[in-house]
């Protein structure tokens, strides 16, 4: 949530930091005008800086994206920032972190949860030091003389203030002249009068929560200048031009003898006295048609800064067409081929289904089947699933079907992908789950179905290779909450997702089975152990018991994500000169004396298996590894009399060649002895000698 807020604030910094530089070079055309004009412009600032509504207009001045910064970034696998300016958009979407397809956690959550705290402290800072400065304040202000109405006469201070909110005082050195203090009065009631006490105050709030936007530090200042030369303006205008000469000689005079004021935002004094002065002195009452020139001109700058540029909205028919013309480019753009396409046509576009609690925004499937027409059919070449009807190319694939993804934000489409009828089926449930698929890829959603906690069961496919499986209730949870397996990972860590093939989204199947499971049905539902039991043998038709299946309780997503260690045990045949990173492998069956059923079976006597027995049973379908550079090879250093000791002695290293050459020395392959073997993520981690006694 603090992250969400922290972006939202980005977003009206950017653009808030934008209507200041456009505030910033309206100030330095309107030099001769009114300061009043100027200083209402900041009110434009202060609005954008505060508040994240606005409406669309043709007439906006605002030339950049105002929203760059979507909350989908925190999500999203490879995080965009669109602010419409390409150099911009280019240094800042070059140093985003690339969030990983596995990860639980997207690295832009982190790096704006971090950003959010560093706000959040920012703000503290600048709230208790104005705090500080306004409770030392007060203290000096005890010794205040009362003069008449809300005036106040105090020694120790050169420069006069205002301070308080709801009853403002005004506090004026008591060393003031009859002249000074009836100018610098008549100064300081022009404030309270047009709130400008009130609006300091805002503009400070703002500025502690932009404090890391140093135009917002630079619009605080400058408006300040603005908001005293414009109130100088009116002291002349009131008075007239005879009391210029006077009226500068009295801030002159405060400025000589002042000391340093702590600042504090709930009191406000006078500052720039040369620019000041020069303002009060070039100040000539301007003339009416100036007047109205600079109210319509200020008016209509005003409107374009508070509007946002009206954006096209697109049709999901647009989306599709555009998608199109992507298709043509890659087939025109592709070496193998060498067409061009006349014409296309879109044959059928039609909504497939909806679904509205996966993300914050409803999302749409749309189906699509579309004809192109080529110069010449004869040049196609058909490949990768392309079809062609009657002369025109279709839009199969090997995947199947084209299926394109929209979110619907302000009801407006946003198209976010493709895809395709071979990764879902029919069923409902196949195209939610093809759909979740898609935007975790996307970094949309969590790699999770459901949240809360999981259970992990790792089992031994009948390959020899680990898998695991992740449980999770997707109902009620506790005890009485029923479980299912969302997802299964094989000893590659590649990820499956278990579709219960059912005409619902998974939600409402869940949620009727949870009934029928209330009511005394399928209880097994309920223990996590039958659940993995039924899908590894169900659904996968591999082997495992209630003893060979490793339940892991108290687990995380994260905690599945990790690769499954697969460990073999086998004759290595030597490895091929064309692939030299492959080798093959032949599994054999390794007992131990606790394997006491197999052992009688067998009829082996303990003394035919001081360490450990195997049986080889040759296969034609031998398994492949493959190794990397950071394999280690453990093989028996022979050179040393271990046996004597009764030690083992190991030889490691993860030189490949090294380990060939040792391979090589058991020549005769019934002197051949079993190595065990560990992968994980597709590659060998060690290869390890079995002593065989």
């Amino acid at each position: 949530m603090l992250e969400k807020l922290f972006l939202q604030v980005l977003n009206m910094s950017y653009i808030g930091g934008i209507v200041i530089l456009f505030v910033l070079a309206a100030r330095f055309l309107l030099k001769k005008a009114p300061k009043i004009f100027s200083y209402s412009l900041w009110a434009v600032a202060l609005f954008r800086l505060l508040f994240p509504l606005s409406f669309e207009s043709m007439l906006s001045l605002i030339p950049v994206n105002p929203e760059p910064i979507s909350n989908d970034i925190l999500y999203a696998h490879a995080p965009q920032v669109n602010t419409e300016i390409s150099g911009v958009d280019y240094l800042a979407n070059s140093s985003l972190p690339t969030g990983t397809i596995h990860g639980s956690i997207n690295p832009m959550q982190i790096w704006a949860n971090v950003g959010a705290i560093l706000w959040v402290v920012g703000i503290s800072v600048l709230l208790i030091y104005s705090l500080a400065s306004l409770f030392s304040l007060k203290r000096k202000l005890k010794n205040a003389v009362y003069d008449k109405d809300n005036i106040y006469l105090l020694s120790g201070i050169d420069t006069p203030f205002v301070l308080g909110i709801i009853r403002p005082r005004i506090y004026l050195p008591i060393s003031l002249s009859k002249s000074e203090k009836d100018y610098i009065l008549l100064h300081e009631q022009t404030h309270i009068r047009r709130f400008d006490h009130v609006f300091r105050i805002i503009g400070y709030l703002t500025l502690c929560i932009h404090w890391f936007n140093p135009l917002v530090w630079i619009a605080f200042f400058i408006s300040g200048k603005d908001m005293e030369m414009s109130c100088d303006e009116t002291v002349i205008r009131k008075l007239g031009d005879g009391v210029k000469k006077e009226y500068s000689s009295s801030l002159l005079s405060l400025a000589t003898a002042r000391r340093t004021l702590r600042a504090t935002p709930l009191a406000f004094g006078e500052g720039d006295t040369k620019g000041r002065i020069r303002n009060v002195m070039n100040y000539k009452k301007p003339v009416f048609w100036v007047i109205i020139i600079a109210v319509i001109g200020i008016a209509t700058l005003s409107f374009g800064l508070l509007s946002n540029p009206k954006n096209e909205i697109l049709t999901v028919e647009d989306y599709a067409n555009q998608y199109i013309q992507q298709v043509i480019e890659g087939y025109e753009e592709a070496e193998y081929q060498d067409f061009k396409v006349d014409e296309y046509r879109i044959e059928s576009l039609n909504k497939l289904a909806v679904f509205d609690d996966l993300t914050n925004h409803p999302i749409e499937l749309w189906s699509i089947k579309y004809r192109l027409k080529p110069d010449s059919i004869q040049n196609v070449m058909l490949a990768g699933g392309m079809n062609e009807i009657d002369g025109w190319i279709t839009e199969d694939s090997s995947m199947g079907k084209p299926v394109m993804v929209f979110s619907y934000k302000k009801e407006e489409p946003e198209y976010l992908g493709i895809i395709w009828t071979g990764e879902m089926g029919n069923m409902l449930s196949g195209q939610e789950i093809a759909l979740r698929e898609f935007l975790e890829s996307s970094g949309y959603l969590p790699q999770e179905f459901f949240a809360g906690e999981h259970v992990i069961a790792k089992f031994k496919l009948s390959t020899g290779e680990t898998a695991q499986a992740l449980l999770s209730q997707p109902a009620s949870k506790g005890s009485q909450g029923i479980w299912c397996v969302e997802r299964w990972m094989d000893g590659n860590g590649t990820v499956y997702y278990n579709d219960p093939q059912v005409d619902s989204v998974l939600a409402d199947y869940y949620a009727e089975l949870q009934k029928q499971c209330d009511n005394g049905h399928h209880p097994w539902l309920l223990d996590p152990s039958d659940v993995a039991l039924d899908f590894i043998h169900g659904t996968l038709g591999q082997p495992g018991d209630g003893e060979t299946v490793e339940m892991i309780d108290n687990a995380s997503a994260d905690d599945f994500l990790q690769t499954p260690t697969s460990t073999y045990i086998g004759l290595i045949s030597n490895f091929a000169e064309s692939y030299p990173n492959l080798f093959h492998f032949d599994p054999v069956e390794w007992i131990t004396l606790e394997d006491t059923e197999r052992i009688e079976e067998l009829g082996i006597q303990s003394y035919d298996m001081p360490n450990g027995y195997y049986i080889h049973n040759p296969r034609e379908d031998n398994l492949a590894f493959m190794v990397n550079e950071d394999t280690e090879y453990n093989f028996i250093d022979w050179g040393n009399d271990f046996v004597a000791r009764g030690e083992d002695r190991f030889y490691s290293t993860t030189d490949k060649a090294e380990f060939i050459r040792y391979l090589n020395t058991y020549s005769d392959m019934a002197a051949k002895v079993p190595f065990w073997i560990e992968t994980k993520d597709g590659y060998v981690v060690s290869i390890t000698e079995q002593f065989v006694n």
